[in-house]
């Protein structure tokens, strides 16, 4: 599994998760097994080798049933959380999210991508000041040592 602290900077996992969140906001169906999602996402995701996998590495959006009676499935959060309501067959539902909280929880995705991305880039606005300054520092330390060496008699 990825590091926690990186797991949106690899490779193609935005679009992973935003897709993700999509199906299961607006699905019927409230979760979803590794072959439903592969059939509905038509094939794999590109940042893990499993829908499933995904999932469990973002803990922040997914819950993952990994074993259980019915197969390894997925579902959203914020769709479980809801009050359930009964259909006129008598069988309970949660209700798909409302376009809304679905665009609130793409753009928190977003979001906590985009920090990662400024988190691990922040060590260049440490790193390159401080390598110039030595620099700086060693080109007057060299140019003091060369001009007393040549002022020497």
């Amino acid at each position: 599994m990825a590091n926690r602290k990186t797991r949106y900077l690899i490779d193609g996992r935005l679009p992973d998760v935003l897709a993700l969140i999509q199906v299961l906001a607006l699905s019927p169906k409230t979760r979803r097994s590794e072959d439903g999602l592969s059939s509905e996402l038509q094939g794999k995701p590109t940042s893990a080798d499993s829908w499933i996998e995904v999932g469990s590495q973002h803990r922040e959006f997914f819950r993952v049933n990994p074993t259980g009676q019915k197969r390894a499935h997925v579902s959203l959060i914020a769709r479980n959380a809801q009050e359930t309501v009964e259909r006129e067959d008598g069988d309970e539902i949660r209700p798909l999210l409302p376009p809304d909280t679905t665009a609130k929880l793409m753009q928190l995705a977003v979001d906590l991508h985009a920090k990662e991305v400024q988190r691990s880039e922040a060590w260049k606005t440490v790193i390159i000041p401080i390598t110039i300054a030595v620099l700086a520092a060693v080109a007057s330390i060299s140019a003091a040592f060369i001009s007393a060496t040549l002022k020497a008699p």
